[in-house]
């Protein structure tokens, strides 16, 4: 009688073959994975920084309404009416002070700074303005109208009408200074 040896029994398996290895390894590659996702999200769609008159000292934020109190003193009001199948936008502007050939309407999304968009209005008649929209007009946007045509330096405008406006409500909107 002869005696058959198995020599595949001696022979250690691959490592990938192992169904141990993949026991401890799948947890941590699942975890790896994951975390490479959540990072590349939050890398993507961070949180949009504040685009308003606040400015941090030490660890309290003020809130500066220099703008909104010059608005009041000159009794500024104003409507913006948007047209959307034209692409327009019309302000009617009132208030006690020389009206500026042209002015700002800065179109803040509440979510996305991507979306954010400014519009140049240009005066028609004393206190009418007109622009062009390059937007999609749907859901809400917050409104502010200044005299400064540079959008980066709002801060250094004289004054400033602000606003918030729900397209899937109406297309018009009244503008006043601020409420502290």
């Amino acid at each position: 009688m002869s005696q058959t040896v198995d020599r595949n029994a001696d022979t250690p398996r691959p490592w990938y073959r192992e169904p141990w290895f993949w026991l401890v390894m799948s947890p941590l590659v699942l975890v790896v994975i994951i975390s490479f996702t959540l990072v590349s999200v939050a890398v993507r769609h961070g949180d949009d920084v504040v685009s308003d008159t606040y400015y941090k000292e030490s660890r309290l934020y003020h809130y500066s309404a220099e703008q909104d109190q010059r608005a009041k003193e000159l009794n500024l009001a104003g409507v913006l009416l948007f047209s959307p199948e034209e692409n327009v936008v019309t302000l009617d502007l009132r208030g006690q002070l020389e009206y500026p050939d042209k002015l700002l309407l800065s179109l803040s999304h509440p979510v996305e700074a991507d979306l954010d968009e400014h519009i140049l209005l240009e005066q028609l008649s004393i206190g009418r303005y007109r622009g062009e929209v390059q937007a999609s007009l749907q859901h809400r946007w917050y409104l502010q109208v200044t005299p400064q045509l540079n959008p980066e330096e709002f801060r250094n405008a004289p004054w400033r009408l602000k606003g918030e406006i729900n397209f899937d409500l109406g297309n018009g909107v009244p503008l006043k200074p601020a409420e502290q």
